[in-house]
């Protein structure tokens, strides 16, 4: 008998009883699309995969308004700043697609990482990774006009979620701003430029990216 496989990627470092225990302890949730995952300051009690689909991480402040943090496509983890820092979630998860989420019991997540420090190093870079997109996330407000931040997103749905110049977006105007910390008017405004300048076609949600070199440029000059 082969050696069983994790509920999600392990690289190869778990053992077959630390696999065991994973797995008896996950479970997998089928979401449709807006349906909460976790909300923010609520107790912290699973590490949540996505095996398919999108979701949105957001930061609900005051005023009712919300900041997105990112968005998380198929095979990443969502919820590892929280779960590792405090024991409720210092954000809100929702999906934005019909989502496939596995469910793992933090308590026996957090075993296994002390017990295995190739594991437990996974966990570190999944991290650090998701602290440096916070950081560029900042640097990107700070110093890129708006035009710049909407063409990064709309080159980072083509080129990293859809794989296709063509797309149907799958945020609204409004998330759209709150991911890259402007207004729904503005982000209205810089789409509608775009357009007339023929570097995109827009159909309501529906884009085609038809100059994407020069969407390159707006990104990178901001």
């Amino acid at each position: 008998m082969g050696k069983q496989e994790c509920i999600f990627p392990d690289n190869g470092v778990l053992t077959e009883q630390q696999i065991k225990r994973i797995n008896d302890n996950s479970y997998l949730v089928k979401h449709r699309k807006d349906e909460i995952i976790f909300r923010q300051n609520t107790p912290v009690s699973y590490i949540q995969y996505i095996k398919s689909g999108l979701v949105k991480l957001f930061r609900e402040g005051s005023n009712n308004k919300s900041v997105i943090l990112k968005i998380s496509p198929a095979n990443s983890f969502i919820g590892t700043l929280s779960v590792f820092y405090d024991t409720r979630y210092q954000y809100s998860a929702t999906t934005i697609e019909a989502s496939e989420i596995i469910y793992t019991n933090y308590s026996t997540l957090n075993e296994i990482i002390a017990e295995n420090g190739k594991f437990a190093l996974q966990f570190l870079k999944i991290m650090s990774g998701d602290a440096m997109l916070l950081l560029d996330k900042l640097i990107n407000v700070s110093q890129k006009q708006v035009t710049g931040r909407v063409a990064e997103v709309l080159l980072f749905f083509s080129n990293e979620i859809y794989k296709s110049n063509t797309y149907q977006l799958p945020i609204s105007r409004q998330e759209l701003a709150e991911l890259v910390s402007s207004t729904k008017e503005s982000i209205s405004r810089t789409l509608t430029e775009f357009k007339n300048d023929r570097i995109i076609e827009l159909d309501d949600k529906n884009v085609f990216i038809k100059t994407p070199e020069l969407l390159q440029i707006l990104s990178k000059l901001g």
